[in-house]
């Protein structure tokens, strides 16, 4: 009887002992509190404008791009949406915008990799126009100087949306084969022209993620549905 007393209790603790061994699955990703990437203190990127030569951190320089990418007449909000069938509170704002902020992280993180990790990289091997990111910068310090968090100044809201997703996202990129891979991305002229052909590799579709998003789908279904077989991973 005692001998039966032990194999029961030996049985009922397999499945405890295998949750303490087995790491979870994390194909599904999402950040942790206590996920870090100590990306910004590898190396910094040179960026030569017409007033001079600025040297931005990785995860600053994403957000700048990202500001950069987005189509003109895309609108934030500060406010959630709802999804009326499922009675969720839903912010596919910042989906569409972490999505983003993960595909330019990894374009920069890919070139810095080509390029031998360089303790400077020069932006000029990213093959993107600077587009005065500095101006972006200086609006950004105007901006938080001047106006609230609540301010229904557009261009207020998107950097202040931008920064969200970007801290929410810190570190994170795509990999494929266990390496970081770059990220193509492209738009139409205005967020009204829809590329439906996603998934077909062209790349990260700025206008139909925004439409995805709005579906329903999270950041990383918009990476799975633009990219295919890939992951997203701290950098570390």
């Amino acid at each position: 009887m005692k001998r039966l007393a032990q194999i029961i209790a030996f049985i009922v603790c397999i499945p405890l002992i295998g949750s303490i061994l087995i790491k979870p699955d994390k194909r599904t990703w999402e950040q942790k509190e206590d996920d870090t990437s100590a990306i910004d203190e590898r190396f910094e990127i040179s960026v030569r404008e017409d007033i001079g030569t600025f040297y931005y951190k990785p995860e600053t320089l994403t957000g700048l791009l990202m500001y950069c990418v987005i189509p003109q007449d895309t609108v934030f909000s500060i406010s959630e949406d709802y999804i009326v069938s499922t009675d969720d509170v839903w912010d596919p704002e910042q989906e569409y915008l972490k999505a983003l902020a993960i595909v330019c992280r990894s374009c920069i993180i890919y070139t810095w990799e080509s390029e031998m990790c360089p303790e400077v990289l020069d932006y000029d091997n990213m093959q993107f126009a600077a587009s005065d990111l500095y101006q972006i910068v200086q609006t950004d310090a105007l901006n938080r100087k001047v106006l609230s968090d609540k301010s229904t100044d557009n261009r207020c809201i998107k950097l202040n949306e931008i920064k969200k997703a970007v801290d929410a996202t810190q570190g994170a990129v795509i990999t494929r084969d266990g390496k970081v891979m770059t990220a193509p991305f492209f738009t139409t002229t205005s967020s009204d022209l829809l590329v439906q052909e996603a998934g077909s590799g062209s790349g990260f579709s700025l206008n139909y993620a925004y439409e995805l998003a709005v579906e329903g789908m999270n950041f990383y279904e918009l990476l799975k549905h633009f990219y295919g077989d890939i992951r997203v991973m701290i950098y570390e």
